[in-house]
């Protein structure tokens, strides 16, 4: 009997108690609409039947989410949808109207990685309306208020495909406006339209393209990202050589008031097995950034990603007009072309000249010998026993290494006397404020055979040991990863080891801290170059080179673009000394090492190495 008049309450009141799609109860606004859309009767819906509350809807709006409809309205109400971090699914269409507000709850969104809407290998998606999505640029970059993040997106997709948003504004987020990126082995989104889409005062990126496979951006704006680098309009930065950046069309967009660049390439983590890149940008225009456009650490030739940058009727405008458009360049790569487009001429005013064989930025430079031959930048060739010469004067004794801290991914050779246990030491330096998820260590013989594996223990700065049992004296890889960007270098060893370059991973990424290591030049050995190269924005390194004797050859300060030294035609013989050390100015982050006319092969002990 009390049931049923409880029943009659709930009735009479207009209200009833029903269950979520995962199990929870809740008390919907308009409980038999919602169950028409459970039962499929209707694939349209507002999300104000399931319910509003002005300081939080979230648990509305991701009912509506998960709910059956192909079809949800973020209907008008009397103030904006407040909501925590949301997540979608496939076969969605997403209705922002104009007027309406999807706002971030204020005070919320602590943890580094939360995005207000993400999709993951989801498909058939559609954002559209006119209304508005914003977040608290203010609160995120104030660090008495919130931990260090670059990654508090606004609208994420994860290896998702067939996505259309269009007619929306996106402003104030704590990381991008729109994120491209990839989860698992989905390796990148695919047929994505982004049209008609306003982005302004975002942290990191108007948009940022990690991996797109047949993507258009057009009649876009994005402008004012300020806060953490690359501060760009759109950045293109595939984080593996799996992802990619084919079949991309950018048309009649303005990237404007940007803190960084206007159009922002970083592209070094792709390499010979990834597909080529194909970027059009047609009809947009670039004015007030710092910079119109940059192409970061694109002399890496050794990754030798292939394909085409077209620039066709743009127009570049900038606060910074330079004709230093291009950082670290190398036809050895990619080609970057501009036709019908215009620039602003430093030294005459306003006045925009066309980009022609006399502009700087249609040239795509590459390093060369003084006689004029081009570079070449090849893989570190594998060691052999009955070529190469090892020099250890105390096998199996631990000695202290010099460290090197690598971001993402190392490769190393080393080198095991006999048959038996061989011992190191790693450590893991934190780099931004991301916790510490995992690091690992591969051990494999050079045919490619996994020896073991070892991971470290979730603790930063701590020396921790790593050993493998090797079958046979020789020659081994060893390959290391850490996730979230953070920085590894190994600190001892009992056996030769040194840091390589790969054809998989290109050239290392030094970052953060000093480093150094040893050159091995032997008999005969020809003239070779060293080059240095600091990172994005005023990430500088000072670069030291000493010859077998001891003498300081090389001292460059504050190296920012790509820095050469070339040694005498016929080198010294011996173990030269390569120093990377704070520079003067700017501050220690990203930063690389190229070598010429010898092998990437930097040895961390000289104690211990070989030479052929």
């Amino acid at each position: 009997m009390k049931m049923k008049v409880v029943s009659v309450v709930a009735a009479l009141s207009g209200l009833a108690f029903a269950t979520s799609e995962k199990g929870v109860e809740h008390q919907w606004a308009h409980p038999n609409l919602v169950a028409k859309v459970a039962s499929g009767e209707l694939s349209e819906a507002n999300v104000s039947w399931w319910g509003f509350d002005q300081k939080d809807s979230t648990k509305y709006i991701q009912a509506a989410l998960d709910s059956k409809a192909r079809k949800i309205v973020l209907d008008k109400r009397e103030s904006s949808w407040i909501t925590r971090p949301l997540f979608g699914r496939s076969n969605l269409t997403l209705v922002i109207p104009e007027g309406v507000e999807l706002c971030a709850k204020r005070g919320e969104y602590r943890k580094q990685h939360d995005m207000m809407l993400m999709f993951t290998a989801a498909t058939n998606l559609t954002f559209t309306g006119g209304g508005t999505m914003k977040m608290w640029f203010e609160d995120y970059t104030n660090s008495a208020l919130y931990a260090w993040s670059e990654w508090r997106h606004a609208l994420a997709f994860h290896s998702c495909s067939d996505v259309l948003v269009e007619n929306l504004r996106i402003i104030d987020s704590g990381g991008d406006g729109i994120y491209l990126g990839r989860k698992g082995k989905i390796y990148t989104n695919s047929d994505v339209t982004i049209r008609n889409v306003f982005l302004s005062r975002n942290n990191r990126q108007g948009i940022s393209v990690i991996s797109a496979d047949r993507l258009l951006i057009e009649n876009c704006v994005m402008e004012n990202t300020c806060g953490t680098l690359p501060m760009a309009g759109i950045d293109f930065e595939p984080n593996s050589p799996q992802e990619m950046l084919r079949d991309i069309v950018v048309r009649n967009c303005i990237v404007r008031g940007n803190h960084g660049s206007g159009f922002d390439f970083s592209v070094a983590n792709l390499n010979s097995s990834s597909p080529e890149i194909s970027v059009l940008i047609e009809n947009c225009r670039s004015e007030g950034n710092h910079n119109p456009l940059k192409f970061h650490r694109a002399t890496d030739a050794i990754t030798r990603f292939r394909g085409a940058v077209e620039f066709k009727n743009c127009v570049f405008n900038d606060a910074n007009r330079t004709w230093d458009a291009f950082r670290s360049k190398s036809r050895l790569t990619m080609s970057v072309k501009f036709s019908g487009c215009f620039a602003a001429e430093p030294d005459r005013g306003e006045r925009l000249i066309p980009m022609g064989a006399d502009c700087g930025w249609g040239r795509v430079e590459v390093p060369t010998w003084p006689d004029g031959k081009p570079f070449k930048l090849e893989a570190t060739p594998l060691p052999d026993l009955t070529k190469d010469r090892v020099t250890d004067a105390s096998p199996g004794v631990p000695v202290r290494l010099n460290p090197i801290y690598i971001r993402n991914h190392v490769q190393y050779f080393l080198y095991a006397d006999s048959a038996r246990k061989i011992n190191l030491k790693a450590l893991v330096q934190p780099v931004g404020g991301s916790k510490f998820e995992y690091c690992k260590f591969r051990l494999y013989t050079l045919d490619g055979k996994l020896i073991g594996m070892v991971s470290l223990k979730q603790e930063f700065r701590k020396e921790q040991q790593i050993s493998f049992d090797v079958p046979e004296r020789g020659f081994f890889k060893l390959f290391g990863m850490v996730v979230k960007s953070h920085a590894m270098t190994l600190v001892e060893s009992d056996v030769p080891v040194a840091l390589v370059a790969s054809s998989f991973y290109g050239l290392p990424g030094w970052s953060t801290l000093p480093g150094g290591g040893y050159i091995a030049v032997p008999e005969g050995s020809r003239r070779f170059a060293v080059l240095a190269q600091g990172g994005s924005g005023d990430e500088m390194v000072r670069a030291r080179l000493f010859d077998p004797e001891g003498k300081c050859v090389w001292d460059e300060d504050n190296v920012k673009r790509s820095k050469l030294w070339y040694s005498p035609e016929k080198p010294r013989v011996g173990i030269w000394k390569l120093e990377a050390l704070k520079a003067t100015k700017g501050f220690m982050d990203d930063y690389k090492f190229a070598f010429f006319g010898i092998p990437y092969q930097l040895f961390l002990s000289k104690e211990k190495y070989w030479q052929r």
